[in-house]
């Protein structure tokens, strides 16, 4: 096998012209939401201490941090609603396709965004009309509102990553890729008036595993090749006696011309209805294996980046401030934010991140292999150079004896694999194999990341031993680049995530083709949409800094009222 061109490999992943408009819109979301992930908490942690402490600078610190609340907000509220009608827009088919179990989540989304409308302005505006108590109580829920929308929007997320009831294609103990076997399967709960319909020998003879039976259907773990296949079959109009079914029909269901002139699309639904039926409706998404690691890692990025991007604002006054008050005031926030900072990038790194690393390890192998990249001709992959193989191992799979998945070895066979023709003399869907690229942002993310815990040790250090007014400059100085990389490194685990499947795809269900729009967009539209969005992002900042920065030049502490 000749060396891979990396960068090519990426250009060739599939359709930019669509996907750039997800990339630069959910992006710039992503960039905003962190903040109003993690601004509030800061808030609301300084207004527990200043109960504590009854030092009314912990409640000046709260009111900073709500208002950068507030001013972030109002975009990122203008972003998510461009994101959602992108949604619809470029990725119509995601909703036919499984829209009727995807509403409940994005439903609730709907009254998580109502609160944070009404509690953070409310919160901002009212302040010198609240109480303390009552200021708490709002800024408990201007956190709690954006955990909860973001957990919603990232159940419909994480069920793309990995469905509920996949079951994986790699053994790490053997170290064995299963496709021969027919993995990676899809858990699904076929009802009776079509299971009797079918040829449960020729269906095991597919791989098809029958598992249990329910009152209303059999239990079944099916190939994702053959899902993904029905999947386009409904798009595209199919019928039984067109359909891949017709060879798994028993003899007398393919002589009933009824039948056999039945849509695939209503067979599909049907199957697929009643396997959320079986794990419940309300409860189907958020069974993903995906779900929980997602929402943890999701939360810390935010209050990784906001913690260190507080800790910018409160720590560069420092170098230029003149007032002895208000340098007082400073040292509390910076020593706060420094603190906040290494505690959340210490849970993020270790807890959230560890969680998140082993469901992708587990359930996306394909993309655990493109994160380590081992075995590739010609190009040498960050976890090489680093040795970090035992170190991966013990922390994916919990014992050193565990093999890593060679890409190398992967990319030789899967194009076979993830083919139906071999098994059913038809066409196969399409399958994509994660891009290397994603190894360089992975391991960009945990570099960084490493690199910022210890920034955030260095300065902890001088805190713990009270010595935080006379921290060099050298390290003072730091601190913008600090939250520019912790902003970074967000991105590059994000990128690591969505490099590794592509865009709106459900894993194991439906691929690129069965979800894209018919109408392109244009290039022109590209780029006036980015522009937009850099517009937007511009005025922010304008805004932060004329808002935020400009009135704490004048180093006058805000009044509060108690």
């Amino acid at each position: 096998m000749s060396s891979i061109n990396v960068w090519q490999q990426l250009v060739d992943y599939g359709s930019w012209s669509t996907r750039a408009m997800s990339i630069v819109g959910i992006g710039i979301h992503w960039g905003i939401l962190q903040y109003v992930l993690g601004l509030p908490f800061m808030a609301f942690i300084a207004e527990l201490i200043y109960f504590k402490t009854k030092d009314p600078d912990w409640m000046r610190i709260a009111k900073v941090l709500v208002k950068g609340t507030a001013l972030v907000f109002a975009v990122g509220a203008a972003t998510g609603t461009l994101v959602e009608f992108g949604l619809i827009t470029v990725w119509p088919r995601v909703l036919t396709a499984v829209g009727k179990w995807l509403y409940f989540p994005m439903y609730a989304e709907v009254f998580a965004f109502i609160m944070e409308v009404l509690v953070i302005y409310m919160l901002w505006y009212g302040w010198d009309k609240l109480s303390p108590k009552a200021r708490l109580v709002l800024t408990f829920f201007a956190f709690v509102g954006p955990w909860y929308s973001g957990a919603m929007i990232v159940a419909a997320n994480a069920y793309m990553q990995v469905p509920t009831g996949l079951i994986p294609d790699y053994n790490a103990t053997t170290g064995q890729w299963l496709y021969a076997e027919g993995y990676p399967k899809l858990t699904l709960v076929i009802p009776n008036s079509i299971a009797s319909l079918l040829n449960i020998t020729t269906l095991q003879s597919l791989h098809v595993q029958i598992m249990g039976t329910t009152s209303d259907g059999v239990i079944a773990a099916v190939p994702v090749t053959i899902v993904d296949r029905l999947v386009y079959e409904s798009f595209a109009g199919y019928t039984l006696n067109q359909s891949i079914l017709k060879l798994v029909l028993k003899p007398s269901a393919l002589n009933d011309p009824g039948l056999a002139a039945v849509p695939v699309l209503n067979v599909v639904n049907s199957i697929m209805d009643s396997t959320v039926r079986y794990y419940n409706i309300y409860l189907y998404l958020f069974e993903s294996p995906d779900f929980a690691p997602s929402v943890m890692h999701s939360i810390g990025a935010g209050l990784t980046v906001s913690g260190f991007t507080a800790m910018a604002g409160f720590g560069t006054r420092l170098l230029s401030v003149k007032d002895k008050r208000y340098k007082e005031y400073l040292l509390k926030a910076f020593k706060f934010s420094v603190v906040f900072s290494l505690i959340v990038i210490i849970y993020q790194g270790l807890i959230a991140g560890h969680e998140m690393g082993v469901a992708v390890a587990h359930y996306q192998p394909e993309k655990f292999a493109a994160f380590e990249g081992l075995g590739v001709p010609g190009f040498t992959s960050i976890a090489e150079l680093l040795h970090t193989g035992p170190i991966e191992k013990l922390l994916a799979y919990g014992t050193l004896s565990a093999h890593l998945p060679n890409y190398g070895y992967l990319m030789t066979h899967y194009s076979s694999w993830g083919n139906l023709s071999p098994t059913l003399g038809v066409p196969g869907t399409s399958t994509y194999l994660p891009p290397l690229i994603a190894d360089y942002a992975y391991y960009a993310m945990v570099i960084l990341g490493v690199a910022l815990g210890v920034y955030a040790l260095i300065l902890t250090g001088y805190i713990v031993f009270h010595r935080a007014d006379r921290i060099p400059r050298f390290w003072l100085y730091l601190l913008v680049p600090a939250a520019v990389l912790a902003q970074l490194s967000s991105y590059m685990g994000w990128a690591a995530r969505e490099i590794g499947r592509l865009p709106w795809v459900v894993y194991g269900m439906m691929t690129l083709s069965d979800t894209i729009t018919v109408n392109v967009p244009p290039a022109w539209g590209e780029a006036l949409f980015s522009v937009f969005y850099i517009v937007i992002g511009a005025a922010l900042v304008y805004a932060v800094y004329r808002f935020l920065w400009v009135p704490s030049k004048r180093e006058v502490l805000d009044e509060v009222t108690y």
